[in-house]
C-alpha cells in the first residue's frame, strides 16, 4: 500500500487475523485521514463507519473501533443518543474502543458522552490549555501494550485536554507525560526556547493570563486503559497515528492485543445490507443549504444506516472542488502574506495566539485531499450524485466563508496591536459579528463553518470510499499541488 505520508522505521502489525476495524468517520476531517494513513502503513485493515451505519448495528461486525480525534460535542451531535447506545453496547458486550484525543473525549463521563469511563475532563484551571507537539511518555512496562517498547517513548499531542484521573476509579494508566522535545509549544511559545533563555513561566503566566508552565503536565496521566464490562476501552490524548515513528509501535502493539481478546458477542448482528440504487438528491442538498436541519449531509447519503456505493465524480464536480481549493488555498496565502500562521505540518498550520487556525488549515488539507483523489478519476460527463450536490454546495459556502473569513482576520490583526486578543472573548463589534457568524460563540465551531465541514466530512468520505475500491493514492499527496483530472468527460 503506496504511503500517505513520508515516515522512516515504520512498523507493522504481526498478520491480521480478525475482522477489519471499524473507523468512525463522522466528524474526523484531518485526524481521520491521518488515522487512514496509519491504518494503511501498519498493515491494518479497517472498513468507515458512520453514525448512521452505528445506529443501525453496523458494529456488530468488528472487534475494535476506533475514534479519529476532532471535537467531541460535533461526533456526540453525529451519533444522537441512539448512536452513543450503540458504541456502548458495543464495548460492554466484549469489544475494544480505541480514542485520539477527542475520541478519548468522547469516552469519558458527562452529557452527551459514552460515560465509559467514571472520569471528567480536568478543569480549564488545572491544565495546560494550549500545548502541542512533541513529548515524551512513560509506559507502564507491566501493560500488555506496552510490549517491546523502552521505558520512554516521544509522541505528538495537539491541544489535548487532560484526564482528572483519581487511583481509585480503577482505570489502569497506560503512560504518563515526562518531559517535552524540541518542537513543544504553549500558546505561541517555543518551550525549549523560553527554558533556553531562561525566561520565567510565572511572569509570562501573568501576561498571558493562561497557565503556561509545561511543568503542569508532568507525571500526568496520557494514555488511559479500563475494563468496560467484557471490553476494553483505551484513551489517548497523545496522537499515536501521528508517521513519527514511536507512537505507531505503540499502536501496533495495542491493536494486535485488542484483535486477539475482544469479542463483542452480545451486539445483535445485522446482515449488511443491499447497495442503494441511487443516492436522495433531494436529501442531500437539503442537509447541505440548511445548516438548521438535523440531518447532516453525510447522513443523507444513507438514510437509516442503509449501504450505498458511492459512484463515479463527475467533471462538473471535479471543476467546483478546484475552484473551492483555490479559494481555501488563497485564504492560506493570505494569512501567511500577513504572518498570521505558517505550516507547521504539511496537514497543520501553527498559527498566531488569539485567532483561529486549526479551521481554516482543516478546509484546505480535506480540499486538498479530495480533489487530489478526483485527479486520479476517470471522471463522468454527467452530473453524478451526490458528488455534484455536495461540490456546488460547498463551492458556494466555501466563497462566502473565505470572504468574511479575511475581513474578521484583518479586523483580528488590527485589534491585536491594541491589546490582547482572546479567540472566545469579545473583541470589538466587527469582530465579534463575524465570529459569530463564522464559527458561532464557542471553542467547537458553529455557524458557517459547521455547514462548510459537515459538507467537507461527506465528500471526504465519498473520497476514501471510492480510493477503497481501486488503487492506493500516490505517496506524499499532501504536500503535492493537485494536478487536472484526466479522461474528463469520458464513462
Amino acid at each position: 500500500m503506496s504511503r500517505l505520508f513520508d515516515q522512516t522505521d515504520a512498523q507493522k502489525t504481526s498478520p491480521w487475523t480478525g475482522p477489519p476495524v471499524a473507523l468512525f468517520w463522522d466528524q474526523s476531517l484531518v485526524w481521520g485521514l491521518v488515522l487512514v494513513e496509519a491504518l494503511e502503513t501498519m498493515g491494518v485493515p479497517y472498513r468507515l463507519v458512520t453514525a448512521a451505519q452505528i445506529r443501525a448495528q453496523a458494529l456488530g461486525n468488528h472487534r475494535v473501533l476506533m475514534v479519529p480525534g476532532g471535537w467531541a460535542a460535533h461526533k456526540a451531535r453525529a451519533l444522537g443518543p441512539e448512536g452513543l447506545e450503540q458504541m456502548r453496547a458495543f464495548v460492554r458486550s466484549g469489544g475494544g474502543y480505541v480514542g485520539f484525543c477527542g475520541g478519548a473525549g468522547l469516552a469519558l463521563a458527562g452529557t452527551s458522552s459514552l460515560n465509559l469511563v467514571p472520569i471528567q475532563r480536568k478543569n480549564l484551571s488545572q491544565r495546560l490549555p494550549n500545548a502541542s507537539g512533541e513529548v515524551w511518555i512513560e509506559g507502564n512496562e507491566d501493560h500488555p501494550f506496552w510490549k517491546n517498547l523502552p521505558p520512554r517513548i516521544p509522541v505528538s499531542i495537539w491541544w489535548p485536554s487532560q484526564f482528572a484521573w483519581d487511583n481509585g476509579l480503577g482505570v489502569d494508566v497506560l503512560a504518563r507525560y515526562r518531559g517535552y522535545g524540541e518542537d513543544f509549544w504553549v500558546a505561541d511559545l517555543c518551550a525549549a526556547d523560553v527554558a533556553r533563555c531562561g525566561a520565567s513561566w510565572k511572569d509570562l503566566e501573568k501576561s498571558y493570563g493562561i497557565n503556561l508552565n509545561p511543568e503542569l503536565l508532568d507525571g500526568q496521566a496520557a494514555i488511559l486503559s479500563c475494563r468496560v464490562g467484557k471490553g476494553m476501552a483505551v484513551l489517548s490524548y497523545p496522537h499515536l497515528e501521528m508517521p513519527e515513528g514511536w507512537g505507531r509501535r505503540l499502536l501496533a502493539s495495542m491493536l494486535n492485543a485488542l484483535q486477539k481478546t475482544c469479542h463483542p458477542m452480545d451486539v445483535e448482528r445485522r446482515k449488511p445490507s443491499s447497495p442503494a440504487a441511487s443516492v436522495p438528491c433531494a436529501q442531500v442538498s437539503q442537509a447541505i443549504d440548511n445548516g438548521s436541519v438535523s440531518i447532516t449531509p453525510l447522513e443523507a447519503l444513507h438514510p437509516n444506516g442503509q449501504a450505498f456505493i458511492v459512484p463515479v465524480p463527475s467533471v462538473t464536480a471535479f471543476r467546483a472542488l478546484e475552484e473551492a481549493l483555490e479559494e481555501a488555498q488563497s485564504l492560506i496565502a493570505f494569512g501567511e502574506r500577513h504572518l498570521l500562521w505558517r505550516w507547521r505540518r504539511p496537514w497543520l498550520l501553527q498559527w498566531q495566539r488569539g485567532l483561529r487556525g486549526l479551521e481554516y488549515g482543516s478546509l484546505a488539507v480535506c480540499l486538498r485531499f479530495v480533489v487530489s483523489y478526483c485527479a486520479q478519476e476517470k471522471l463522468v460527463a454527467h452530473p453524478s450524485t451526490p458528488w455534484d450536490d455536495l461540490a456546488q454546495g460547498l463551492l458556494e459556502n466555501t466563497r462566502l466563508f473565505c470572504r468574511q473569513a479575511r475581513k474578521l482576520l484583518l479586523h483580528e490583526k488590527v485589534a491585536s496591536h491594541q491589546g490582547p486578543v482572546n479567540k472566545l472573548q469579545p473583541v470589538n463589534a466587527q469582530v465579534d459579528a463575524l465570529r459569530d457568524a463564522l464559527f458561532g460563540r464557542g471553542m467547537s465551531h458553529t455557524g458557517l463553518s459547521q455547514q462548510v465541514f459537515d459538507t467537507l466530512d461527506a465528500l471526504v468520505f465519498c473520497a476514501l470510499e471510492r480510493r477503497r475500491m481501486g488503487d492506493a493514492m500516490p505517496s506524499g499527496f499532501w504536500t503535492q499541488r493537485p494536478t487536472k483530472a484526466h479522461g474528463h468527460g469520458h464513462a
